[in-house]
């Protein structure tokens, strides 16, 4: 009887006691791969030869470290720029030769003197007794006159002097696209360069690696095994 009662207390004082919640808190151990050293694979070929491949011919250097969809778009641009070049070139040289042959026809002109100078001249000045009277007016160089009649021209009307002009322009315009052509082929060549040293850092940024960590429950530690590819 005396235990039935004290049971019966001792059941009572648990439910009174009893707290109004349980919380259980855990922290969380979270730890940080701790790099002990990389084994770093080195690429089997010379970089600096690689690039001075590309300097030269743009996509060889790609080829020697066996990239060949990269040869194939740097070797491609260059082709494409060489063929621009000389294509754009040749139609500049077309159109000046057709310039100078429309003004040894329309303005009477014999004997060409060797440079560029006169057929500016001959764009610039309707006549070759124009342009004499304006190098005595402005005191340059008497030498720089066209006296022999061989080499005077003269316009018939403002519009042949404006056509030829319009033809030398063209020709320009042939020879600015060409340098762009040759442009691009030298910025192709440094854009191949620079390719295969930023590729080499990633490779050399790859490898085997050794690393210490601690295990979640800290019952532990151990040495993983990481390879990059």
């Amino acid at each position: 009887m005396a235990l039935r009662v004290f049971g019966i207390l001792f059941l009572a004082a648990a439910l009174f006691f009893r707290p109004a919640a349980q919380v259980i808190v855990e922290d969380e151990i979270v730890t940080s791969d701790v790099k002990l050293f990389d084994v770093r694979v080195q690429p089997p070929y010379n970089i600096t030869a690689a690039m001075g491949m590309s300097l030269i011919i743009p996509g060889a250097g790609h080829y020697y470290v066996d990239k060949p969809v990269n040869a194939f778009v740097h070797i491609a641009i260059d082709a494409a720029s060489i063929f621009g070049a000389l294509v754009f070139n040749n139609f500049a040289n077309q159109r000046e030769k057709d310039a100078r042959s429309f003004a040894m026809t329309a303005a009477g002109i014999v004997r060409a003197p060797k440079g560029e100078a006169y057929w500016r001249h001959v764009g610039a000045f309707m006549d070759a007794a124009e342009y004499n009277d304006a190098v005595e007016l402005s005191r340059n160089n008497t030498l720089t006159q066209y006296l022999e009649p061989d080499t005077w021209w003269r316009w018939g009307d403002e519009s042949q002097k404006d056509e030829y002009s319009d033809l030398r322009q063209k020709a320009r315009n042939m020879r600015v696209a060409s340098q762009f052509f040759i442009g691009a082929m030298a910025v192709n060549r440094i854009v191949s360069a620079v390719d295969l040293r930023v590729s080499q850092r990633k490779i050399l940024s790859r490898g085997i690696r050794f690393e210490a960590a601690l295990s979640p429950d800290m019952n532990g530690a151990a040495v993983e095994l990481g390879i990059d590819f």
